[in-house]
This record gives C-alpha cells, sequence and structure tokens, in this order.
C-alpha cells in the first residue's frame, strides 16, 4: 500500500457515515463528495500522463480495503477507464489531426470544448463528473443494435445502465450512424446550464426523462435510465466519431480493475486465513507482472492477451473460508463480491472470443 493513499477512507472519512469529514451536510452525491479528494491523492494521474496504468489499479487495491471504498473505487474506475479512455482516444485523433494540419477536422469550439473537459481530472477546479451511455434496451451489447440516433440536431434514445448517471454533469452518449457509432455530450440540466437549450421555454421534461436507480452490490453508486427525446445537439458535442473497436478495450480495462477491487476487498479476509492470504499475493503478483509489461495505455490486444483474469484460486479461497460451495454465494457474505462474479453478455463474448483465439 502506497503511503499516499493509506487508509484513505479512515483519513478523510467521517466515523459511521460514507461520505467526508465536513461533506454530509452539502446534501451532495457519495462521489461527488469524494472526487475532489480522489483528485488531491492523484487518482486520476493515469489520466494525466503523470503515472502508469498499475499504479491506478493499486490505489484501487488500496481504496477497496475499506468497505465503503469499493462503491468508491467502482465510481472512480468507470469514470477513469470508461469516460477518460473516450477522452483519451479523442485527444489522441485530434493531435493526429493537427499533426497532419488537417484543417477539415480542426472545429475550434470543439477542440476548446474537448480541452476543457480535462479540467474535471485537475486540482483547483469545479467538481464535474462525466459518466457514459452505452446500453440500451434489447441491444445485446451488439453497437449495430443501438438505437440512439442524431436526426436534423436533435438526438432521441434511451439509455438503460447508466453507472454515475445520477450524479453526472454530462454524460457521453453512443449512437447509431450507419457504420460509426459516434459519441456525444449530453449535458444533465440539474448541476449545469447546457448551452443547446438557447430558450428558457424549453420543455425540458419531455426532453430529459430520468430513473435513478442503485443494486445490492456497491450500494453507494447511482445508476440512471434516462430517455432523451429530441434532445439538441451541437456539432461540438460530437467528442468522438466512432466508439466502435475502442469498446472492447474499456470494458476489459473495467474487469482488470475488478481484480484490483478484489484483491483490496479481500485483504481483511487474508488476516485469518492463510490461504486466501496467498491467493491475494498470486492475484497480486499477476496483476503487477502483466501490467508491468505495458508501456503507456494499455489496448485491447494487450487487455484480451490476459483474458479471462485469473481471480478464481481468490473466490474459491474466499468460498473455502465462509464454508460455501459457490462464488456466487458470495454475496450471502457481503452484496458487494456479487460485483466480481458477475457476467454481463459482453463478458461472456469475450470469453467466447478468446477461447476462440486459443483454438
Amino acid at each position: 500500500m502506497s503511503e499516499t493513499n493509506e487508509n484513505l477512507i479512515l483519513k478523510y472519512g467521517k466515523p459511521g457515515s460514507p461520505y467526508p469529514k465536513d461533506r454530509e451536510e452539502l446534501e451532495i452525491g457519495f462521489y461527488r463528495s469524494w472526487k475532489p479528494i480522489l483528485i488531491k491523492e492523484g487518482f486520476y494521474h493515469f489520466l494525466l500522463g503523470l503515472e502508469s496504468y498499475l499504479e491506478f489499479q493499486k490505489k484501487l487495491s488500496d481504496l477497496a480495503e475499506e468497505p465503503v471504498g469499493v462503491s468508491l473505487g467502482l465510481s472512480c474506475m468507470v469514470e477513469v477507464n470508461v469516460a477518460g479512455g473516450i477522452l483519451t482516444k479523442a485527444k489522441q485523433i485530434q493531435r493526429e489531426n493537427q499533426g497532419q494540419n488537417d484543417s477539415q477536422h480542426q472545429d475550434t469550439n470543439a477542440v476548446g470544448v474537448l480541452d476543457s473537459l480535462w479540467q474535471a481530472f485537475r486540482e483547483g477546479n469545479s467538481t464535474n463528473i462525466f459518466a457514459v451511455g452505452v446500453s440500451e434496451p434489447g441491444w445485446e451489447t451488439k453497437l449495430r443494435k443501438l438505437s440512439s440516433t442524431v436526426k436534423e440536431g436533435k438526438l432521441s434514445g434511451t439509455k438503460s445502465f447508466i453507472t454515475n448517471g445520477a450524479e453526472a454533469d454530462i454524460i457521453f452518449w453512443v449512437t447509431k450512424s450507419e457504420e460509426e457509432n459516434p459519441v456525444y455530450l449530453v449535458w444533465r440540466y440539474q448541476h449545469q446550464p447546457n448551452p443547446n437549450f438557447a430558450s428558457e421555454a424549453a420543455d425540458i421534461s419531455k426532453q430529459m426523462i430520468e430513473e435513478f436507480f442503485y443494486t445490492d452490490f456497491t450500494p453507494l453508486v447511482t445508476h440512471l435510465k434516462l430517455t432523451l427525446n429530441e434532445y439538441p445537439i451541437s456539432p461540438e458535442d460530437l467528442v468522438l466519431e466512432n466508439y466502435g473497436k475502442l469498446g472492447m478495450e474499456l470494458r476489459l480495462k473495467e474487469l482488470l480493475s475488478l481484480v484490483s477491487l478484489l484483491i483490496g476487498k479481500s485483504k481483511k479476509v487474508s488476516i485469518e486465513n492463510e490461504i486466501v492470504k496467498i491467493e491475494i499475493e498470486k492475484l497480486t503478483d499477476w496483476r503487477d507482472n502483466f501490467l508491468g509489461n505495458c508501456q503507456g495505455n494499455p489496448d485491447a490486444d494487450f487487455l484480451l492477451s490476459g483474458f479471462p483474469y485469473p481471480t478464481e484460486g481468490l473466490l474459491l479461497a474466499l468460498c473455502k473460508h465462509w464454508n460455501l460451495d459457490s462464488p456466487k454465494d458470495l454475496k450471502s457474505v457481503d452484496p458487494d463480491y456479487q460485483l466480481f462474479v458477475w457476467e454481463d453478455q459482453l463478458t461472456q463474448m469475450l470469453i467466447q472470443k478468446k477461447k476462440r483465439k486459443l483454438s
């Protein structure tokens, strides 16, 4: 555990509360209350090019050692891996266009918007949170089945599961356009004015329909179902022209981050169980060696080379500790363990993809 992040929850937290000291009375969201502290403690340094992806993973493990830290780690990793991943790709494309002196792609307003978004990860700025909307009803983890579209400058569609969505200032909305999946910025009016609503008389309630919900595991993390009906989009709201293959990289980063959360989550059990301790050490060594071979930002091919990530040994050791039959039963001890055994359709697809590659 690094000295900087040791007992971060205990250092800044309010006893008996999931919130930091002196912030609960502000009546702001859980992740929003902690984000300035996470910025101060360097949790977004990877995005800013100040440290390796491995160092970010170590921070997640440290965070997850405290019960509140699993929820906080999930919120942080989703913003870093997914929203941050989209911004990183957009920045890379922007630099390539500048290097080619491609005036066709040099929209001054769009460049300014993109640059301003990065301030959300630096100290001394107002707290802004980004969430990403990909999942839709009936999409079956296939981008080609997305129904969100932009027509005549109006975005319509439904996103069914936006993690951090209820606290987000801006949602990165993945859409469908012919063979590509453009990503647009959707500004939630709760926290900051949307520049696209030029008229105060605009009936926002009809353009945005929100439904907040929580899950049994990591119950402090907010989720959002959001429906847009002809929400106005401007050219500078286009943050990425094609989400496409990037989606696999971002999902693999999420799964690898769950490995780090599991390492931290299991640490206290290892104090009284030698087998759990050994399995934590094995999994930690695997992660550190795997990411130690990565220079810069890990891409999909690199991340897939180590997939599926070897958590089974630790999960089975935890089952033995509590006399459980299956890792799926760990949720009876703590609902947060469901986070580490739940497989969505995309994860199942990635497992099948890796099996085909090895056969």
